[in-house]
């Protein structure tokens, strides 16, 4: 019978999901936009951003709005401060349900507060696909702005010119470079900018070769070439090692299935096992722990992600 009012909850608690999150969204959307005109409004009249501003809320603060651009170049439609309220939603529901299936309440929030930074990794998981993937064109990328480089006047120019055919994967962070220098952004500051939001060492030389253009305004075009080659000869490595970090994330999904299943079997064989599982200290402690290591798995395998090129 309790099993029956848990499936019951858990329904319940996935149908209010599907229907509250379209509607979070749309007014993140909302507040994203608002925001964002707010940003460029004060920007352009004060000529660049960055200027110290006081801190009018929690949001306001520099660890708020450096997730917030981890989100935006995640493709994330969604504010920071809605993402950490989630967490805390998912972290509360999975304690309760913990605590009515196990009374422990130590153990009850370890699990919750551990589900409930599920949103957060599968942000972080985002993150750095968007970031593999960027990666993955950057030789086009910059094979097509050598292109538009060699006949522009200058190189803000090519920057725009090169925005028609730059790759897809990367276009949406090449637009805000260029929305950056309309708006009045300091050159070298937005060329900065654009290299750390790409996230990778060969988007770093590339800024660097960049700057040193606009600092001397000398020939950069045998250096673009030079990288280029640079990159080519390490791209092999680096797709065995992303070929291994997909097969560490599926093992890791693979255990976490096996695990749930053995429970799962456990007490359908034998239901008197649900009590060494859920009531016993050992048992309870075991399942903590074992759900405690698969986390531990899954950030292991994302920690591997964050090498750069």
């Amino acid at each position: 019978m309790t099993t029956i009012k848990i499936a019951f909850l858990a329904i319940f608690v996935i149908g209010t999901l599907f229907i509250v999150t379209p509607i979070i969204g749309r007014l993140a959307v909302g507040l994203m936009l608002f925001s964002r005109n707010r940003f460029y409004e004060k920007r352009r009249a004060q000529g660049r951003a960055g200027d110290d501003k006081p801190v009018k809320s929690w949001t306001d603060y520099p660890l708020m709005i450096k997730f917030n651009e981890y989100l935006n170049v995640a493709e994330i439609k969604m504010p920071a401060n809605y993402l950490f309220t989630m967490c805390l939603l998912i972290a509360v529901a999975v304690f309760l349900i913990c605590y009515r299936i196990m009374p422990a309440p130590l153990y009850d929030a370890i699990i919750g507060f551990l589900f409930g930074s599920i949103p957060l990794l599968w942000s972080w998981s985002r993150y750095q696909r968007k970031n593999l993937s960027m990666a993955s064109v950057m030789i086009p990328t910059i094979q097509n702005f050598i292109g538009y480089f060699t006949e522009a006047e200058n190189l803000e120019g090519a920057i725009y010119k090169a925005s028609r055919t730059v790759p897809f994967e990367i276009a949406s962070e090449w637009n805000r470079l260029i929305m950056d220098l309309q708006t009045g952004e300091n050159p070298e500051q937005s060329i900065l900018q654009f290299a750390e939001r790409v996230g990778n060492d060969w988007a770093h030389y590339f800024a660097d070769i960049l700057i040193t253009h606009l600092d001397n305004g000398g020939d950069i075009t045998p250096s673009l070439f030079k990288l280029i080659n640079e990159m080519q000869n390490t791209m092999y490595n680096e797709e065995k090692r992303i070929t291994l970090l997909t097969a560490y994330k599926w093992g890791t999904f693979l255990m976490i299935a096996l695990s749930v299943f053995v429970v799962y079997f456990n007490i359908r064989m034998d239901p008197n096992n649900a009590y060494y599982y859920f009531e016993d200290r050992t048992g309870i402690q075991i399942v903590t722990l074992s759900v405690a290591v698969l986390f531990i798995s899954f950030l292991g395998a994302m920690q591997m992600g964050r090498k750069k090129l």
